[in-house]
């Protein structure tokens, strides 16, 4: 019988230039699991840390970029990894970051891009990746007092 566990947080870093919301997403090195795949931010919780605090934490060691908004994305990202016959439950964040940010790259990644609603839905791998990246883009990214409701900090 599988295992549910939830050890993991999704983060998917937008910016807004002038009055487009931009997606960043970042390449997995060749050499790596998942390797030469578009993804958002992932990462593992730490034991006994929070979920948001992974998130923050993941921001940071992957793009370098301080976060100006935390939003709960109000979506749980769900897979089954057949390898270890687990049941994986993600909760999901947004991240906002100033409209000139660049990241730096951790060394897991070997490349970015800063893409539209559309090209970050093309790039990503999985559905619910591209259900969660279209729901922060209409619920989240343009702002307005829906989008204060998920304001975490």
């Amino acid at each position: 019988m599988p295992r549910i566990v939830s050890d993991i947080v999704d983060v998917y870093v937008f910016r807004r230039v002038k009055t487009h919301v931009q997606f960043l997403v970042l390449r997995r090195r060749p050499d790596v699991v998942l390797g030469d795949t578009w993804q958002s931010v992932h990462g593992k919780i730490d034991p006994g840390e929070r979920a948001v605090e992974a998130a923050l934490r993941e921001v940071k060691a992957h793009t370098g970029l301080e976060p100006k908004h935390l939003y709960s994305a109000d979506y749980i990202n769900q897979f089954y990894d057949h390898r270890s016959d687990i049941i994986v439950l993600a909760p999901a964040f947004a991240v906002l970051v100033g409209p000139t940010e660049q990241p730096r790259l951790s060394s897991e990644h070997s490349d970015y891009a800063w893409c539209d609603l559309e090209e970050t839905v093309a790039r990503l791998p999985w559905s619910g990746q591209r259900w969660a990246v279209r729901h922060i883009h209409d619920v989240i990214a343009m702002g307005g007092a829906e989008a204060d409701f998920y304001a975490l900090e």
